[in-house]
């Protein structure tokens, strides 16, 4: 996290990617919490909230307005004058609180009203008082309207002087493509950064310290075991402990044991099933070969055995369906190999499909 705020407080933009559950969004919240209380204004937007341009428009100037100390009525009129093509106001939710509301001005170039919008924080920024933007998911602005969409964010964004961005996101390769690609709009325009597992000994050490709290014991072995079962991925280390936890309180023992760990993971998948099925029949029956092929770790998933042994078709078909599955982030990419982004998602595929 020291490395996070120091770049972003030193002027510079960072891309930081990693699969879910890594807990890159609660760092992220965290270090800006701590640059806000170090004098720097921030802003967090969840892209994944973002369906069209309007949608940018409208939350992006929301999340600004609503970090500015001045009134409503002053943070309206200073919009009014940064941004064409809408007309600021006051709106009353239904407990009669006053929030920052805009209506559109008919005829006016909806473009230049988002390159105005991507300005707001240079045009409230100041050398004193620095800015820096949070952009959660951020590969979801590929959906908006393609390529033209970052063209237009990036050409504003790269003659901001006190600003920095913070592009964060799940889906690795779509990620990875936006900044190293020569030919995309956002090449080079930020320090690449990555959020990997957390060391064993130090995951082993949270859990037995954790658990003493409330007098209960577990030890090394059963601790590395826990961690091996949730893919050592903090989110669902915790979802995990918290199941053994619950379980363990309403019994007669202090001690846990690997049976725990199984008897917590059968609960998991029990309270994850629904959600488990509707991702595996959105799939066509070819792909739900490929995701067991997967889920059976196959060392060679290209080759004349694995498709024998799975009932597999050509390779070509075979890549295609391990294409979809990383762009929908199921599974991830490490370099010559696949795994499940959610380690408790392979188990289910390999116990039903």
């Amino acid at each position: 996290m020291l490395r996070i705020k120091q770049t972003l407080a030193g002027g510079n933009n960072i891309t930081l990617y990693a699969p879910r559950r890594y807990g890159k969004s609660s760092l992220v919240n965290k270090a800006l919490k701590e640059l806000e209380e170090e004098g720097f204004t921030t802003v967090y937007l969840d892209i994944m909230s973002v369906y069209s341009r309007d949608t940018f428009i409208n939350n992006y100037t929301r999340a600004i307005a609503d970090k500015q100390k001045a009134s409503l009525e002053k943070t309206i009129k200073k919009i009014a004058r940064f941004i064409t093509g809408i007309v600021p106001s006051v709106a009353f939710d239904s407990s009669g609180m006053p929030s920052f509301s805009f209506s559109w001005i008919e005829g006016k170039d909806k473009e230049q009203t988002l390159l105005d919008v991507i300005n707001l924080p240079e045009k409230f920024a100041t050398d004193n008082i620095r800015w820096i933007i949070a952009f959660d998911e951020f590969q979801e602005i590929t959906k908006l309207n393609g390529e033209n969409f970052e063209k237009l964010l990036r050409s504003g964004i790269q003659h901001h002087q006190n600003v920095s961005y913070l592009f964060l996101g799940s889906k690795t390769h779509i990620l990875k493509d936006m900044f190293s690609n020569k030919n995309r709009a956002f090449y080079n325009a930020a320090a690449v950064m990555t959020i990997n597992t957390i060391e064993e000994n130090k995951s082993v050490k949270y859990l037995i310290t954790r658990f003493k709290r409330s007098d209960i014991e577990i030890d090394n072995d059963t601790a590395e075991y826990l961690l091996q079962t949730a893919g050592n991925i903090p989110y669902y280390i915790q979802y995990i402990a918290f199941e053994i936890w619950q379980n363990i309180i309403l019994s007669d023992t202090d001690k846990i044991t690997t049976k725990h760990v199984d008897e917590a993971i059968k609960r998991v998948l029990e309270l994850k099933s629904d959600y488990y099925w509707e991702l595996i029949n959105k799939y066509t029956s070819y792909r739900k070969k490929v995701l067991h092929a997967l889920s059976q770790s196959a060392s060679e998933l290209f080759s004349k055995k694995t498709a024998q042994d799975f009932d597999l078709g050509a390779v070509s078909s075979t890549q295609k369906a391990i294409d979809v599955f990383i762009s929908d982030g199921i599974i991830e990419r490490n370099q010559s190999t696949y795994d499940f982004s959610d380690p408790i998602y392979k188990r289910f595929i390999n116990k039903n499909l």
